[in-house]
C-alpha cells in the first residue's frame, strides 16, 4: 500500500527532506534495506504469483465464476497478482537505484497503488458477503439470481475507487536524484509551492479508504459472524469459526503494524536522524509484512473451501499429467504415449455453494 509517505529514498513524502537543516545520512539503514527488501520482495512476488495464479487458473478453466464469492475471490487474486509483479522493480530500485524511465515510474507507482487499494476493499466486501451468507442465510437466497450481476457492479466500483484514490500517486510520481545518495529514485514528490494541507489530504484519504474503512467493515461483519457461529452447534459452523479467526488474526498481524506506522508518519514530521533510522527499519519490516498478506489471501479465502479445493486438485492433477506426457514425449518422440488424464468436463457437475465457508 503506497501512501504518500517517505523513508530514506524509496517511498513517497508529505514533506521535502531538502528543507531539513541537516540531511541525515542513512548508510547503515541502507545496508539493511538494500539486502532485506530485495530478498523479501522477491519471495513475496514469487509466492504471490504462484498462489494467486493458481486461483485465477482454477476459476478460469475449471470452477468458473458462478457466485458473488467467486467473483470477489477472482478479482482479489487478479489485484494481488498485479500488485506483486511490481515488487521486483522496487527491489531492484532499492539495491541499484531507479533504472527505468520517468513514465515507468508513474506507471508502476500507479499500478502498485491501484491494486493494493482495490485488494483491501475487496477484502471488505468479501467480509460483507460472508456476513450475509451466514448471519442472514435464509434472506441471502432471495437475491441469489442477481448476485453475479451485483458482484460485477461492485467490483467495477471498487476498481474505479482504487484508480481515483491512486491519482495523486500517479500524477506526482517522478524520477529525480536523491541528495544524500546521488542515486536516481522513483518517488512521489509534490511541487514546492504545493500547500501543506494539500499534501495531507491525499495520504489521509488513502489511509482512510485503504485501511480504516476495510478494518471497520471487517470488524463489524466478522464480529456478528463469530457471534452467530458460537451459537450454532453444527460441526461445520465450528470449522467456519476457525476460518474466520484465521482471517481476522492474519489481517491484524499483517496490516495493523504498517498502517499504524503510516498514521504516525503522516501526523508527525520526523527529522531527528537518531529517530529516523530505527523508524525506517521498522517501517520497512512492517511494510513487508503487510505485503506478505497477498500471499496468504489464496489460502485464507479460496483454498479453505471444499468446493474450490475439489477443482484445485483437478488443476494440480492435470498439470502433473501434462508434465508426465511431456517428459514421455521428450524421451519417446516416435511413440505415442498412452497416458491420458481425466478432462475437467468429466467433473463439470454443479457442486457450488455461494458461501466460501463450506469446508
Amino acid at each position: 500500500m503506497e501512501y504518500i509517505f517517505s523513508e530514506d529514498y524509496n517511498e513517497t513524502s508529505t514533506f521535502d527532506y531538502s528543507d531539513m537543516e541537516l540531511l541525515c545520512t542513512m548508510n547503515d539503514t541502507r545496508k539493511f534495506t538494500g539486502v532485506f527488501i530485495p530478498v523479501l520482495y522477491s519471495i513475496i512476488a514469487v509466492t504471490g504469483i504462484i498462489g494467486n495464479g493458481l486461483v485465477v487458473l482454477t476459476y478460469s478453466y475449471y470452477k468458473k465464476v458462478k457466485s458473488m464469492t467467486d467473483m470477489y475471490l477472482m478479482n482479489l487474486a487478479v489485484a494481488d497478482i498485479l500488485f506483486v509483479v511490481t515488487l521486483p522493480f522496487w527491489a531492484t530500485a532499492e539495491s541499484k537505484g531507479w533504472l527505468f524511465t520517468d513514465f515507468g515510474c508513474k506507471l508502476l507507482k500507479g499500478v502498485y497503488s491501484i491494486n493494493f487499494y482495490s485488494g483491501m476493499l475487496l477484502l471488505a466486501v468479501i467480509s460483507i458477503d460472508r456476513y450475509v451468507a451466514i448471519v442472514h442465510a435464509t434472506k441471502s437466497f432471495n437475491y441469489r439470481g442477481k448476485a453475479l450481476v451485483y458482484s460485477k457492479i461492485i467490483c467495477i466500483a471498487i476498481w474505479m475507487a482504487g484508480i481515483v484514490v491512486s491519482l495523486p500517486t500517479f500524477v506526482f510520481s517522478e524520477t529525480y536524484k536523491f541528495e544524500t545518495t546521488k542515486e536516481m529514485v522513483c518517488d512521489v514528490r509534490y511541487p514546492k509551492n504545493y500547500s501543506s494541507i494539500g499534501k495531507m489530504v491525499a495520504p489521509t484519504i488513502q489511509l482512510t479508504l485503504g485501511f480504516f474503512v476495510p478494518l471497520i467493515i471487517m470488524i463489524f461483519c466478522y464480529s456478528l459472524i463469530i457471534n452467530t457461529l458460537l451459537q450454532a452447534r453444527n460441526f461445520q459452523r465450528h470449522k467456519a469459526f476457525r476460518v474466520v479467526m484465521a482471517v481476522v488474526v492474519a489481517f491484524v498481524i499483517c496490516q495493523v503494524p504498517y498502517n499504524v506506522m503510516v498514521l504516525h508518519e503522516t501526523l508527525f514530521k520526523t527529522t531527528e536522524c537518531e529517530f529516523r533510522k530505527p523508524m525506517t527499519i521498522l517501517h520497512t519490516v512492517t511494510k513487508s509484512l503487510a505485503f506478505f498478506h497477498c500471499c496468504l489471501n489464496p489460502v485464507l479465502y479460496a483454498f479453505i473451501g471444499v468446493k474450490f479445493r475439489f477443482y484445485f486438485t483437478k488443476v494440480l492433477r492435470d498439470i502433473w499429467c501434462l508434465s508426465k506426457r511431456y517428459i514421455t514425449f521428450r524421451h519417446s518422440p516416435s511413440r505415442r504415449t498412452s497416458e491420458t488424464f481425466m478432462s475437467r468436463r468429466t467433473f463439470d457437475f454443479d457442486i457450488d455453494n455461494p458461501s466460501s465457508f463450506t469446508m
